[in-house]
């Protein structure tokens, strides 16, 4: 296939079909030049059109009205580092939502996701459903002085400045994008009709008609607040891209599943979430690996709560999220702490 080219007056890209992911950025592929950026390919972020055609929004930090900011309402973990993101969708397009819980983007979608660490822009990562309608999925590096953002490929650990925050490789973004049929994560009904929702919500693509099966009802979290606050976290944070029923989702064989699928939120109990966990023996045990005490959730006993476990543990093995973080997110762990607190104990003995 052909590489696609976009033409511009500061702006020309060439993008080839397999590349993106494993490529190296070239050296000397683009410059400033007349209050924007030219591009031989897409080494620099405002190549990508977040700052407009050509950058020229690139000096202000401009984004160009067809790029919409947007924020789920439920977040995923990220070591602490603030985001920001944004969509494109090409002008007359529809997201294609006729499975509710798997979403198809239009060719020419675009997604982007800024991180900062104390008001500083880290990673800035892209998104783009090319021409023959794969993804090209990639990552920007911001300069320290916050005047460039060039492409990164093979991820970073350690950044400077950071509390070891670690800049994930190609690999390792696959290995979470393949959860979903069409690998946007984050974009989808459940977070998106949350009440914290902001920016282009679901209210909204409804409202636009952006949506191609508009919702007959919106995806409410079923439960108490406590379980409203648990299930949204653990369906973000270990769902959307891994534990489901989605075959390809790298903890789909575990048969933890924690995704929040449309048409099981009528109770807490008939969640995927509350089936495959609930009661449910666990694999790793809190204590030593083969015991047949633990469960993945056992009510009212924080100790012998595999999930929880895991989930306060980095650097080893049995850490969950498994990749992608090196900081126990604490507010999370108190949120399942709390639900599994606020379940009756199974009572002991016949």
């Amino acid at each position: 296939m052909s590489a696609p080219r976009w033409s511009a007056v500061l702006l020309t890209i060439t993008v080839s079909a397999a590349g993106g992911c494993t490529r190296a950025p070239a050296e000397g592929g683009w410059k400033e030049e007349n209050g924007g950026v030219r591009c031989q390919e897409l080494q620099h972020l405002a190549c990508t059109g977040l700052y407009g055609e050509g950058g020229t929004g690139w000096a202000d930090k401009a984004i160009p009205t067809d790029v919409r900011p947007y924020e789920p309402g439920l977040q995923l973990w990220s070591d602490g580092l603030d985001k920001v993101r944004f969509i494109h969708l090409p002008p007359g397009t529809k997201v294609d939502t006729a499975n509710a819980d798997e979403w198809r983007f239009p060719v020419g979608t675009k997604l982007w996701k800024e991180f900062r660490w104390k008001g500083r822009r880290i990673e800035t990562r892209f998104l783009w459903k090319r021409p023959d309608g794969s993804w090209l999925r990639t990552t920007y590096r911001w300069s320290d002085d916050q005047k460039t953002a060039l492409e990164l490929t093979g991820g970073e650990k350690n950044v400077p400045g950071t509390e070891e925050y670690e800049i994930p490789s190609q690999v390792d973004c696959q290995s979470c994008h393949r959860g979903r049929a069409d690998e946007v994560l984050g974009f989808e009904a459940v977070a998106l009709a949350h009440e914290d929702a902001r920016g282009l919500t679901l209210s909204k693509l409804v409202e636009e008609g952006l949506l191609s099966h508009p919702p007959k009802e919106v995806p409410r979290i079923p439960g108490t607040p406590v379980e409203q606050a648990a299930l949204g976290y653990l369906h973000m944070n270990c769902g959307v891209s891994c534990h489901s029923a989605n075959r390809m989702a790298l903890g789909s064989s575990s048969g933890l599943h924690v995704r929040l699928e449309a048409a099981e939120l009528g109770t807490v109990q008939a969640t995927d979430t509350w089936r495959t966990s609930v009661d449910v023996k666990a694999f790793f045990q809190t204590s030593g690996l083969f015991g047949d005490t633990s469960q993945r959730v056992a009510p009212g006993d924080v100790a012998r709560s595999s999930v929880l476990h895991r989930m306060s543990q980095r650097g080893g093995a049995i850490q969950m999220p498994p990749l992608g973080t090196r900081v126990v997110d604490e507010h999370g762990r108190a949120l399942i702490q709390r639900w599994i607190e606020s379940m009756p104990a199974a009572k002991k003995g016949g």
